[in-house]
C-alpha cells in the first residue's frame, strides 16, 4: 500500500507538470504565424480539392473535417486530437501492463510528451500530427483487444491503418511492425485475429475511397507523382533514402547489435543480469546528465533497445514483450521519407519512444531508481515556460507578438514588424489569384491577404513552374512575381523578367524589403 501510494505521487507530478506546460500552450496558441510550413499546411487544408498535388491524398482530406479557418481553433483542435489519442494510449498500455502507477496518471504522461514535443511548433494539424493521432488510436484499439480480447477492437486497430496508408506514402511502412507484431503473436495459437486485423485494413481502405477521396481522383493524384519526381529530387533526392539508412545503420543497429552481442556473451550467458542493471543504470544517468547540453537520438535509440533486451530477459508474456519491439520501431517508420534524417524528424514522435522507456522503467526497476528519470522530466518541465521569450520555430518570440491582426476574420497576434510588411503588400496583393513567389517563407504572406499561386511550392525550379503555369493554361506574363531583400528569386533558377515574354510590359514596384513585379493587365482587387 505504501509502494502504491509512493508511485501515485510520482503520477501527480505528471498531472502537475501537464498542467503546467499545458497552461503556457494554450495561452499562446493566439500568437504568431509560421510564414512557410504553418500557412503551407493551412494552404493546403482550404484548398485541397483545388491543388494539384501528390499531398492531396494525405492528411489534407482524411482530418479535412476539422478543418477551420480560424488558425486559434485549428490550434486548439490540434492539441485536442494529439492530447486525447495519446491520454487514451498511455492510459491503456498502463493497464496493460499493469504498472505500478495509476492508469489515470499515467496517462496523463502522453499529454506532457505532445507538450515537450511540441513546445514553440505551434503548427496547425500536419502530416505529423496526422500519423501521430492515426497510430496513437489504433494501437489503443490493440491494446483494448489484448485486455479484453473482443475481436471488435482489433477490426477497428486494423481500420484505422487502413486509412493511415493514405497519410504520406513512405510513412506507411510503420504497418510493417504492427503487422509482424500480430502474426508473431497470433499466426499459430489464433488465425480468426489475423483475418480480423487484415479486413479491419480492407475496411478502412474502402471507406477512404467511399467518405473521403474518390478513387479516380487517387489515381489521377498517383500519375502526377511521375511528373511531381522528375521537378523535385531536389527534395527528396534518391540520395537521401541511402544516407538515412546508412545513418540509422551506423549509428544505431551496429552499435546496438555490438553491445547485445557483448552483453549475451559475458553477462547473459554467465547469468550476471545484475551486473547489467549497473551498467544500464550508469548509462541512464550519463545520458540524462548530458541530455541537458547535447541531445542524440540515436543514441537514445541504442540504449532503449539494451533497456528492451533487459526487459525480454523478464517473465512477461510474449505479447507483452513484443510491443515494445512495436514501440521502438514505429517511429522509424513514420520518420521514413521525409527530407531530414532520423535524428531530426525522429524527435516528433518521441511519444512512442518515452512510453516504451517508462514501461521499462517502472515495471523493472525500484522507484529509487526511476527517480532519476523523473528528476530529468521535472527539470525539463521547470525550463519548459523559456520558450516564449526564446526565438521559436521559424523565428518568432511568443512577447513579441502583441500585434492584433486580422487573419480569414479572425484575430491573431503578430509582432510589430510583420504587421507592417502585410500592410505593406495589401494593396497590392490582396484577394491576387495568380502569384508567383521566390520562398516559401513568404507564403504565409499569401494566405494572409488570399493570394494565390498556380501551385503551392518549396522550391522555385523553373522548369516546375512552367510546367503548372501551362497546365494551367495560362503564361508567365499572367503572373505576378514576388520577392524579398531576405529570399531572392535564385538566378540559377528563376529571373521574372527573364521568364516573361514582354518583360518591357511589367512595372517593378518596391515596397519595404518586399519588389513585386506587376504585369500590365495588373488591377487591383
Amino acid at each position: 500500500m505504501e509502494k502504491k501510494l509512493y508511485w501515485n505521487a510520482v503520477g501527480f507530478i505528471f498531472l502537475l507538470g501537464a498542467l503546467f506546460m499545458g497552461y503556457f500552450v494554450y495561452s499562446n496558441l493566439n500568437k504568431g504565424f509560421i510564414m512557410n510550413d504553418e500557412a503551407y499546411y493551412l494552404v493546403h487544408f482550404r484548398d485541397f480539392n483545388k491543388i494539384i498535388t501528390v499531398d492531396a491524398t494525405n492528411y489534407f482530406r482524411i482530418f479535412q473535417v476539422f478543418y477551420t479557418d480560424n488558425i486559434y481553433h485549428f490550434r486548439l483542435i490540434t492539441y485536442a486530437l494529439l492530447n486525447v489519442s495519446s491520454y487514451l494510449l498511455f492510459f491503456l498500455v498502463g493497464k496493460y501492463y499493469k504498472l505500478k502507477i495509476s492508469p489515470f496518471l499515467f496517462g496523463v504522461l502522453g499529454l506532457c510528451m505532445n507538450f515537450l514535443t511540441w513546445p514553440a511548433t505551434i503548427v496547425a494539424l500536419n502530416q505529423y500530427h496526422g500519423n501521430t493521432i492515426l497510430i496513437n488510436i489504433s494501437l489503443s484499439c490493440m491494446m483494448l483487444f489484448l485486455l479484453y480480447r473482443k475481436s471488435l477492437f482489433i477490426l477497428i486497430s486494423g481500420f484505422i491503418l487502413g486509412i493511415f496508408l493514405f497519410d504520406g506514402v513512405p510513412h506507411t511502412i510503420t504497418i510493417i511492425p504492427i503487422t509482424a507484431y500480430l502474426l508473431y503473436n497470433f499466426w499459430k495459437k489464433d488465425k480468426k485475429v489475423i483475418f480480423l486485423f487484415g479486413g479491419g485494413i480492407l475496411l478502412g481502405i474502402l471507406f477512404y475511397f467511399s467518405f473521403i477521396e474518390s478513387f479516380s481522383t487517387f489515381v489521377k493524384q498517383l500519375e502526377y507523382i511521375e511528373i511531381y519526381k522528375r521537378f523535385h529530387r531536389k527534395q527528396h533526392p534518391i540520395r537521401f533514402y541511402f544516407y538515412w539508412a546508412a545513418q540509422v545503420i551506423g549509428f544505431i543497429v551496429i552499435p546496438l547489435t555490438l553491445f547485445l552481442y557483448l552483453i549475451n556473451k559475458y553477462l547473459v550467458k554467465t547469468k550476471k543480469t545484475n551486473i547489467l542493471d549497473y551498467i544500464l543504470l550508469g548509462a541512464g544517468i550519463l545520458i540524462a546528465l548530458t541530455s541537458f547540453y547535447y541531445q542524440n537520438l540515436h543514441i537514445h535509440y541504442v540504449f532503449l533497445g539494451l533497456l528492451v533486451y533487459r526487459f525480454f530477459l523478464g517473465d512477461s508474456s510474449s505479447e507483452a514483450k513484443t510491443f515494445l519491439l512495436v514501440l521502438f520501431f514505429v517511429p522509424f517508420g513514420l520518420a521514413f521519407g521525409s527530407g531530414f534524417y532520423f535524428h531530426i524528424r525522429g524527435g516528433m514522435y518521441q511519444i512512442y519512444f518515452f512510453l516504451a522507456l517508462n514501461i521499462i522503467l517502472i515495471k523493472l526497476y525500484p522507484l529509487k531508481s526511476y527517480l532519476i528519470y523523473i528528476i530529468t522530466f521535472s527539470i525539463y518541465i521547470i525550463m519548459y515556460p523559456s520558450f516564449i521569450h526564446d526565438k521559436g520555430w521559424k523565428d518568432f518570440v511568443y512577447t513579441e507578438q502583441t500585434e492584433k491582426v486580422k487573419i480569414n476574420g479572425y484575430d491573431l497576434y503578430l509582432d510589430k514588424k510583420r504587421k507592417s510588411e502585410i500592410e505593406e503588400l495589401r494593396p497590392y496583393l490582396q484577394n491576387q489569384q495568380n502569384v508567383i513567389y521566390s520562398s516559401n517563407h513568404l507564403m504565409g504572406y499569401l494566405y494572409i491577404l488570399n493570394a494565390k499561386p498556380p501551385i503551392y511550392y518549396y522550391f522555385t525550379l523553373k522548369a516546375y513552374i512552367s510546367f503548372i503555369i501551362e497546365k494551367e493554361g495560362k503564361k508567365p506574363d499572367d503572373f505576378i512575381y514576388l520577392e524579398s531583400t531576405d529570399y531572392l528569386f535564385s538566378p540559377k533558377e528563376f529571373i521574372p523578367l527573364k521568364f516573361v515574354s514582354h518583360p518591357e510590359k511589367y512595372k517593378v514596384v518596391k515596397t519595404g524589403k518586399f519588389t513585386l513585379y506587376l504585369p500590365s493587365d495588373y488591377q487591383k482587387k
